[in-house]
C-alpha cells in the first residue's frame, strides 16, 4: 500500500448530471459524458507518466557526481553532512550561494568531463578516458576539422556516431591523438606522455578491429565505412605515420571503387577524401591523387562570391578590422617582382587573400558562415599542392628574376598558414614537414647565372648563390613574412629548425631597423597575416626575435655566409 496521500478530488475529477436528464436517448448528455471519460483517462495517463519520470529522475540524480536540490537549482551536500556555512550570518548569503555556483560549474560536475554520461546516448559504451576523449573532441578537434560552422558539423558527426559506431571510435582517435600532440609539443612529463600514447593505441586498436569487421563483406560496405577510413588516413597523415597512412591508403582507393567512384558519394563524404589526399599529399611532398570533382564544387555555394567576384568581404565589419583586414596581400601586389610571378600563383596570392579576408569576417560575424565553407579551404589546399615551381637553370640575374625564386617559397608558405592558422594543425608532426620543406627550398643554391664573369656586380658566372640570399637581396619584405611564418609553424618542433628560423628573422629585422612589435605587425599585414584579439603568438615571437638580436646577433653579412 502506497505511503502517499491521496489528493482530495477537483472538480476535474468530478462530473455532475441531472438525473431527470440522465437519459441513454439524449445525444447532448451522452456526449459530454463521453467527452469527460476521455480527458478524465488522458489526464489519469498524463499523472502516470509524471510519477515515472519522478522515479527514473531520482535514479539519474544519485548517478550524478555532484547531489541536486530541485528547489534551488544548486548543487547541495550530501545528507549527513555539515556544510562549513552552516549558521552562517546572512552576510554571507553571496558567497554560499558563489561556492554553490561554483561546485555545479566546476570540472568535476560537467556531464562528459571523464565521468559516465548520465543519459547513455552513445552507441559505444564509454569509459571514463573515453568520455575525456569526447570532451576534448568537442573543444579542440571540431574547431580544427571546421574552422568555420564547428557546432552544425558536431551535430552531423555525432549523428553518424549515432548509426555507427566505428564513427564514434574515430572520432575518439582524432581526440586521443591529438592529446598525444600536444603533449609531445608541449614536454609533458614522460610518464604522462608514455599514458596518453599507450591510451591512444587502445582506442585505435578498438577501431580498427570493428572496422576490420565492416569490410568482411565487400558487397554491403556503406558508405559510413569509407567516410570513417578517409578520416583515420587524415589522421595518421598528420601525425606522420607512414605505415598507417598507406594501409588506409590503399583501403580508401578500394572503397572509392566499390562505391564507383566519387560521382556517387556524397558531398561530406568528399569532402573527408579530399582532405585525407591532401594531407597525403603534404606528408609525401606529391600533388594530391584526385581531382576536385565539378559536381563537389558547385555545392559549395560561397565559392563564386570569395573567389571569383570583386566583392568587398569586410566592408561590413567596424572600421578598425575592415582598415586591417583590407590590408592584406596589398604589399604583395604592389611589389616590383609581383608582375613576374607564375600566372597561377598570381591566382593562388588573390585567392589567398580573399578566403583570409572570408575566415576573418565570418569568424567575428558567424551568422554569415554557410556549412559548405570550409570546402573553400579544401579547394586553395589542393590548388597549393597542385602546383610546383622550378627556376629556370638559364635565367639571367636581375632584380626582376627574384620572381621566378619567390613561386616555391610563397607557395609552401601559403599552404603553412592554411594549416597553422587557419585549420591550426600546429601541435602536429605534419608542421615540421612543411617547415623543412620550406628551408630546404630557401637553402636551394639558385641555378648558375649565364652572365659572363666580366661582370664584376655578379662575380663568377659559375658562383653558388643560396635562394635565401638572393630574395633578402631584392625582396627582403617578403622574406620578413615568409621567415616569420616558418617560425612559427616550427614552434614546439625541431628546436633546431626553429632557431634557424627565428637567428635568420633577427638579422633580417635588423637590415629592416624593425623592433616594436607594432610595426613588424603592421609589416606582416600587409602580405597575409592576421591574428584575433588575445592571440599572442606572434607577438611572444617576436619578444624572442628581438631577444636574439640583442643577445645572439651575427651581422646581416655573416648571416648568408654561416648557413
Amino acid at each position: 500500500m502506497s505511503n502517499q496521500r491521496a489528493s482530495p478530488p477537483t472538480h476535474a475529477d468530478l462530473l455532475f448530471v441531472h438525473y431527470d436528464q440522465d437519459d441513454p436517448q439524449n445525444r447532448s448528455v451522452s456526449r459530454t459524458k463521453a467527452s469527460f471519460a476521455q480527458k478524465a483517462h488522458q489526464r489519469k495517463k498524463r499523472l502516470a507518466g509524471m510519477e515515472r519520470l519522478k522515479t527514473s529522475s531520482l535514479a539519474l540524480r544519485q548517478r550524478l557526481p555532484f547531489a541536486y536540490d530541485a528547489a534551488s537549482g544548486f548543487s547541495r551536500r550530501r545528507r549527513g553532512e555539515k556544510s562549513k556555512h552552516d549558521g552562517a550570518t546572512p552576510g554571507h548569503a553571496p558567497a554560499v550561494a558563489t561556492e554553490r555556483l561554483n561546485d555545479i560549474w566546476g570540472p568535476q560536475s560537467q556531464l562528459g568531463q571523464g565521468f559516465i554520461d548520465p543519459f547513455s546516448t552513445t552507441s559505444v559504451p564509454m569509459s571514463n578516458f573515453m568520455n575525456l576523449c569526447w570532451h576534448h573532441y568537442r573543444h579542440f578537434i571540431l574547431p580544427l576539422a571546421y574552422p568555420l560552422n564547428s557546432s552544425p558539423m558536431g551535430a552531423w558527426w555525432w549523428q553518424q556516431g549515432l548509426s555507427e559506431p566505428v564513427i564514434h571510435l574515430t572520432l575518439l582517435v582524432s581526440a586521443a591523438g591529438h592529446k598525444v600532440a600536444m603533449d609531445t609539443i608541449n614536454n609533458a612529463p614522460s610518464h604522462e606522455l608514455q599514458q596518453s600514447i599507450g591510451q591512444f593505441l587502445g582506442v585505435q586498436r578498438d577501431t580498427i578491429k570493428r572496422l576490420n569487421h565492416l569490410l568482411h563483406d565487400p558487397d554491403v560496405v556503406a558508405e559510413s565505412t569509407t567516410l570513417t577510413v578517409a578520416a583515420l588516413r587524415a589522421i595518421e597523415a598528420i601525425s606522420c605515420n607512414f605505415d598507417g597512412v598507406a594501409v588506409h591508403t590503399k583501403g580508401l582507393n578500394a572503397l572509392v571503387q566499390i562505391h564507383g567512384g566519387l560521382e556517387h558519394l556524397d558531398h561530406q563524404t568528399l569532402f573527408q577524401i579530399y582532405h585525407s589526399d591532401i594531407m597525403y599529399a603534404a606528408l609525401t611532398d606529391t600533388i594530391p591523387a584526385r581531382p576536385l570533382i565539378a559536381r563537389w564544387r558547385s555545392e559549395i555555394l560561397q565559392e563564386t562570391m570569395v573567389f571569383h567576384s570583386s566583392s568587398d568581404l569586410v566592408s561590413h565589419l567596424d572600421k578598425e578590422t575592415t582598415a586591417r583586414l583590407s590590408m592584406l596581400g596589398t604589399s604583395v601586389f604592389e611589389a616590383p617582382w609581383y608582375s613576374g610571378l607564375a600566372d597561377t600563383m598570381r591566382t593562388l596570392l588573390r585567392a589567398s587573400q580573399r578566403l583570409i579576408q572570408y575566415y576573418e569576417a565570418a569568424r567575428l560575424q558567424t551568422s554569415t558562415a554557410l556549412l559548405t565553407d570550409n570546402s573553400l579551404f579544401l579547394v586553395l589546399g589542393h590548388q597549393l599542392l597542385s602546383s610546383r615551381y622550378t627556376a629556370a637553370a638559364d635565367m639571367v640575374w636581375e632584380p626582376r628574376t627574384v620572381s621566378c625564386l619567390l613561386n616555391e617559397p610563397l607557395r609552401i608558405t601559403l599552404f603553412i598558414y592554411l594549416n597553422m592558422r587557419i585549420w591550426n594543425f600546429q601541435e602536429y608532426p605534419i608542421m615540421q614537414r612543411l617547415v623543412n620543406s620550406l628551408r630546404d627550398v630557401l637553402l636551394c643554391p639558385c641555378p648558375p647565372s649565364t652572365r659572363g664573369s666580366a661582370d664584376p656586380a655578379h662575380g663568377p658566372a659559375s658562383a653558388p648563390t643560396l635562394t635565401l640570399s638572393h630574395i633578402n637581396n631584392s625582396a627582403p619584405d617578403v622574406l620578413l613574412w615568409i621567415l616569420f611564418i616558418g617560425a612559427m609553424a616550427a614552434q614546439g618542433h625541431n628546436s633546431d629548425t626553429h632557431a634557424w628560423f627565428v637567428h635568420q628573422l633577427a638579422d633580417l629585422a635588423a637590415f629592416l631597423e624593425l623592433r616594436e612589435w607594432e610595426m613588424a605587425r603592421e609589416a606582416l599585414g600587409g602580405f597575409f597575416y592576421t591574428d584575433q584579439p588575445g592571440q599572442l603568438r606572434g607577438e611572444e615571437l617576436w619578444k624572442q626575435v628581438v631577444s636574439t638580436r640583442i643577445y645572439g646577433h651575427r651581422t646581416h653579412e655573416e648571416t648568408f655566409v654561416l648557413v
